[in-house]
């Protein structure tokens, strides 16, 4: 058995870790192995045992290091021919044999020698026909064979190598895609060893393999496309690596825990993947914009949430050359839209973009306060897709042409800023002008896009007449929406109490409880009792509904009793329900007689009719009594 040294590979039952720790543990005998598992929930600690730690996991997981005993029998290791016949020639031995049994075996067998081994055939022809099935391989996948390198040992010694990678070069000449993904690889010297017998070799992916630091004078010629993914390299590590690839055009370093780019890389290259890191700002990717021919970014699944790590900076201080055309922001954290009135200015020769699977787009297309203004019933509703395509589409310059893999038309464009124009004017006109520059500050594009489309109607809800009184526009979005105020009469400690007003003070128990809502004109009395059941914790239709109306009727003098009024009283009590205004000034005079008039009252009975026509030509608050 070889002994085990910190760096080196292993696979137990199939399952692949790196050795991180030889020695013994306090409170053991003999040592052990501290090992890292790849997979980060098959272990037990991260290399911390009693307080002590005896190593350190690559995985921020805190289940990936365990220990295991060295006698502990490990899965044999594979040279890369053994991997190699073993993935593609046991295939054509099958097929040989299934077509010698059909035949009646008319071939003799004949033993011939490959690779200092022995290999017994079904025909001597047929074998040199495997063979050249192999000289013609461009594409091979040998992940998860336990492959550790040239030979099939741990110790890849200087002689034994240079026989092996001879023939590696005369097996499978023509390869020119290499994937040796989740296997035993932990050196790089190894991967080189085979690497440079193939001269075609074009793309190679060592994804989920472990390695120990890079060793000097090491070459990798031709190769223009590299995969290092669920590596756990650091970037600086994946920095150095990717600079001894002089060929380099296109780099995947996803899954690497990545959080920032602390220098540049190659300038050869063209494409980047950094898919499901932990970059959270684009800020992080400054020495990036450092590479000229860029075209392509890949930011899928990482949390980014803004493009300024800093709080207080909006926009970074660099931009990328123009040359990057295509960049891929899906699945990340992004849910404000001033992220993307602020992208193209990052990315100024953006014309393919993907960002769907954003919280961005959880949210309804206008802002809760003025959704709720314009409708009640559709304020919390998240926006549609094709809200969200032109929203999007609408914020980005014209030099987009592709977003979320549809291409863009004039027509998906006119009708994406004409739909974002008319958003703009809604949320104008719901507010007053004093606060038009911090709305427009948020819309970047508005000028632009009104000079384009011309400027949208906006009808404020609040405007100013001859004499220079506020009133409420007739046609504006208030003007839709009437203002109820419900109470109930009934004590704040039976089932009208408000969620989470548990500990209400004495004196306050028998105040009634009040909700002001705006509910649209065209509501009827159904829609307006179900809110209130909501609201009030009251079974549906169990309660009646009475508006107490600002006007007074005249009673006669005898039928004052049967009416309920106090004829000593001078008015109605007004203190009875202090969170309410109730005084009779506000529509008559003070001197009234109140007892010869009683307050008007009109219950709303079930109908289909909307209440605006109850409420027509009324302003202000309508008060609303519950009674159950």
């Amino acid at each position: 058995m070889c002994t085990a040294t910190v760096g080196q590979r292993r696979s137990f039952d199939d399952n692949l870790c790196t050795v991180r720790y030889v020695g013994g543990v306090q409170g053991t005998t003999g040592d052990w192995l501290g090992v890292e598992w790849d997979d980060p929930t098959r272990g037990k600690h991260s290399g911390e045992h009693n307080g002590v730690r005896y190593f350190t996991c690559r995985s921020t997981q805190p289940t990936a290091g365990s220990f295991v005993r060295p006698s502990r029998p490990s899965d044999p290791p594979r040279s890369f021919l053994e991997a190699l016949r073993e993935k593609y020639a046991s295939e054509f031995e099958q097929e040989l044999a299934r077509k010698a049994s059909s035949e009646g075996g008319v071939n003799q067998k004949t033993a011939i020698e490959i690779s200092g081994k022995v290999v017994e055939e079904v025909g001597f022809d047929k074998i040199r026909k495997q063979l050249a099935e192999l000289e013609e391989l461009r594409i091979v996948l040998l992940d998860e064979l336990r492959i550790v390198g040239v030979n099939s040992s741990y110790d890849q010694t200087e002689d034994s190598l240079l026989e092996s990678a001879q023939q590696i070069q005369a097996t499978c000449p023509k390869i020119i895609e290499l994937d040796l993904s989740r296997n035993l690889l932990s050196r790089w010297r190894d991967v080189w060893e085979i690497c440079n017998q193939l001269k075609q070799l074009k793309r190679l992916k060592l994804n989920g393999n472990r390695f120990q630091p890079l060793e000097e004078d090491l070459t990798f010629e031709n190769i223009t496309e590299l995969h290092l993914e669920d590596t756990l390299l650091t970037w600086d590590e994946i920095a150095a690596v990717s600079s001894r690839f002089p060929a380099l055009t296109s780099l995947t370093a996803s899954a690497n825990q990545l959080t920032e780019t602390s220098r540049p890389l190659p300038d050869t290259i063209t494409s980047l993947t950094l898919e499901y890191n932990e970059i959270s700002s684009l800020s992080a990717l400054r020495h990036l914009a450092a590479l000229p021919k860029l075209t392509h970014l890949s930011l899928r699944g990482n949390c980014v949430t803004k493009l300024h790590h800093d709080t207080n900076t909006a926009v970074p201080d660099f931009h990328f050359p123009t040359i990057l055309r295509s960049l891929d922001l899906s699945r990340n954290n992004i849910a404000a839209w001033n992220f993307l009135n602020h992208l193209s200015a990052l990315f100024p020769g953006l014309a393919s973009l993907r960002i769907s699977g954003n919280p961005l787009y959880d949210q309804p297309p206008l802002p809760p306060s003025i959704a709720a203004a314009t409708s009640i019933m559709t304020s919390s509703k998240p926006m549609t897709v094709d809200e969200a395509f032109m929203l999007t589409l609408s914020r980005l310059p014209p030099t987009l042409r592709t977003l979320n893999f549809s291409t863009i038309s004039p027509q998906d464009r006119a009708n994406a800023e004409m739909y974002y124009l008319s958003l703009i004017g809604k949320e104008l006109s719901a507010t007053s002008a004093a606060d038009e520059p911090r709305i427009l500050a948020a819309h970047p594009r508005y000028k632009e896009l009104c000079e384009q489309y011309g400027e949208p109607s906006i009808a404020r809800a609040v405007v100013a007449d001859s004499s220079g009184a506020r009133t409420i526009h007739p046609r504006s979005v208030a003007a839709r929406l009437v203002k109820m105020a419900f109470y109930s009469p009934v004590s704040s400690s039976s089932s009208t109490t408000p969620p989470g007003d548990h500990q209400q003070h004495p004196q306050e128990s028998s105040r009634p409880h009040v909700c002001v809502k705006d509910i649209p004109s065209s509501f009827d009395t159904y829609q307006v009792k179900a809110l209130v059941s909501r609201l009030f914790g009251l079974r549906p239709y169990g309660f009646r509904l009475f508006w107490e109306t600002n006007e007074w009727d005249p009673v006669e003098k005898e039928n004052v009793a049967d009416a309920g009024i106090d004829g000593d009283d001078d008015s109605e009590d007004e203190t009875s329900h202090p969170q309410l205004d109730v005084s009779v000034s506000a529509t008559a005079d003070n001197s009234i007689d109140t007892s010869r008039f009683v307050r008007r009252e009109v219950e709303l009975v079930d109908s289909t009719r909307d209440i605006g026509f109850l409420f027509q030509g009324e302003t202000g608050e309508m008060k609303i009594r519950v009674e159950v």
